[in-house]
């Protein structure tokens, strides 16, 4: 059948010109406030860590920032909306809640939350680690030390609502989402309910409007966890996305009730979900970080015998000395809090826990340990590595059932994985970049950037393009695609602990003490 024209007269053509002109007009402004104020949570659209249409500069150039700003200690990345930033820090003692201009760095405002006794965290973390979300007149701000807080784009505070500390081994890091008129928040607790074995965890949403409760749902056998959730969309449904203490679990919304759920994960699960190709994905390493089912024990063995005073090649007890502790990540310096076991600080007990460690090492009982012994006995962390793909549709346990495929290489312990065009990029410490095709799950490649130590910042995706960033400072922009490809590397001359964000021409990066902006010039 051939094509059907409209009758040609003036009036059809002039209205329906202004019709499409009027509706491009309606997309490019959708467009171009979506580029503008999309990256308004944890790892920017929908939790994904992937701005498509951003175009920041794919040289990063401390030299040719578009401005610096110093910013106070926190771990929380930075969001956007509209035309301000905002994240969270430590400020004189005070958790605080920051808006900066987006052109110019300029600080617009801070705001202190009620002083509160500060939460308990690792070395490694920090009480100011949740991420903010915002929308188009609102920034939602979650301290584990107090609770929520509700601020307008000008600083103004509209609710606060208090909630209780969670117990937790490195204190908090979930960060808050929204969904509708909701604001969710996972919050899992190693507190038990009085009399009982089952613990305080819950999902908690609550309405953005006031603050008020909407609904909660327990996890009962749920113990502390960091990782954030995510809202998982596929077909006509939504479903709330939580990966915690050994399973993944989806819920659905907007009721909060639990529909399925996938076990196999370790005790310590850090990273976010993330979707795509039709399946949802989770990761999480083994207790104590290792990312492969069968690590090299190599490393592990030189990063003990470098205490050989000696030089026998052997290790005896008198030669623990110093930060000497058994290692779990050794690609990290000595001295870094998640370099190995933590010993405690009194001598007396630190010297009975490494008589205990050494001991137990030592299998034949001859006062030293040999390469091979050493070796032969070493046991890496708990539980396995672990990425799953999960096809939706599935109720209950559905471990069985609705796994199209899973992973125990490269899995990083604290960077989420992340979706692009099929495949699915992993960071691993050591600067381990794996690429997977996100069908089947087959690695494409396992390289090495050129960058050691620890990476605790997600990647992100602009461009084509990933930007990768080490805790050391190192910036490493990599093309994406089935082989890897640097273009450019950059020593930042400053830590990078947390995800940066993008808009449409901007890379946002967080570094130890200063936030930086890199902008594509015109």
């Amino acid at each position: 059948m051939g094509s059907v024209y409209p009758p040609s007269n003036g009036f059809f053509v002039v209205n329906n010109c202004f019709y499409v002109l009027a509706l491009l007009g309606c997309l490019c402004f959708l467009q171009a406030k979506d580029s503008q104020s999309s990256w308004n949570q944890l790892r920017g659209p929908d939790g994904s860590g992937v701005a498509l249409n951003s175009r920041p500069p794919l040289k990063i150039d401390p030299a040719e920032a578009a401005w610096k700003q110093e910013v106070p200690a926190g771990l929380s990345s930075p969001v956007l909306a509209g035309e301000r930033i905002f994240f969270t820090g430590l400020e004189d003692g005070r958790l605080v809640t920051v808006a900066l201009d987006k052109k110019t760095g300029k600080r617009l405002w801070s705001r202190p939350a009620p002083k509160v006794p500060l939460e308990k965290t690792h070395e490694a973390n920090g009480p100011a680690t949740p991420t903010p979300w915002a929308d188009d007149d609102h920034v939602f701000t979650f301290f584990g030390s107090y609770g929520l807080l509700c601020y307008d784009h000008d600083g103004k505070e509209l609710w606060k609502k208090p909630i209780p500390s969670c117990k937790s081994l490195y204190g908090s890091s979930t960060s808050p989402i929204g969904y509708e008129d909701l604001l969710i928040l996972v919050l899992d607790d190693d507190n038990n309910l009085p009399g009982s074995r089952v613990s305080r965890s819950r999902i908690l949403a609550v309405r953005k409007a006031d603050g008020e409760t909407a609904w909660e749902t327990p996890r009962p056998f749920q113990r502390s966890g960091w990782s954030t959730p995510i809202i998982w969309k596929h077909g006509e449904e939504k479903e709330l996305v939580v990966l915690g203490n050994g399973r993944l679990c989806g819920y659905a919304l907007p009721s909060g009730e639990e529909k399925w759920h996938v076990t196999g994960f370790s005790r310590e699960t850090i990273s976010m979900p993330l979707a795509g190709a039709g399946m949802v994905f989770a990761s999480a390493s083994k207790r104590g970080g290792a990312p492969d089912l069968n690590p090299d024990p190599q490393p592990f063995w030189d990063a003990v015998i470098r205490f050989d005073a000696n030089g026998d090649k052997k290790l005896q007890r008198q030669e623990m000395t110093g930060h000497f502790t058994f290692p779990f990540r050794p690609e990290l310096p000595l001295g870094h809090p998640g370099y190995g076991m933590p010993l405690p600080k009194d001598p007396r007990q630190r010297a009975r826990r490494l008589d205990g460690m050494f001991h137990w090492m030592d299998k034949n009982k001859d006062g030293s340990w040999s390469e091979k012994e050493f070796i032969s006995n070493l046991t890496v962390g708990q539980g396995k590595p672990l990425l799953v793909a999960v096809r939706p549709g599935g109720k209950g346990d559905v471990t069985d059932s609705h796994l199209a495929w899973t992973l125990s290489r490269n899995v990083p312990e604290i960077p989420s994985p992340t979706f692009y065009r099929d495949r699915i990029y992993l960071i691993c410490n050591g600067g381990v970049l794996a690429a997977a095709d996100a069908a089947n799950g087959k690695l494409l490649y396992r390289e090495r950037l050129g960058g050691l130590g620890q990476y605790s910042a997600s990647p992100v995706v602009a461009n084509d393009h990933l930007y990768l960033c080490s805790e050391e400072g190192l910036v490493t922009v990599v093309k994406t695609g089935d082989e890897l490809q640097i273009v450019h590397q950059r020593e930042l001359g400053e830590r990078v602990f947390v995800t940066p964000a993008l808009d449409a021409s901007t890379l946002y990066l967080r570094g130890e003490k200063h936030l930086w902006a890199f902008r594509q010039k015109k």
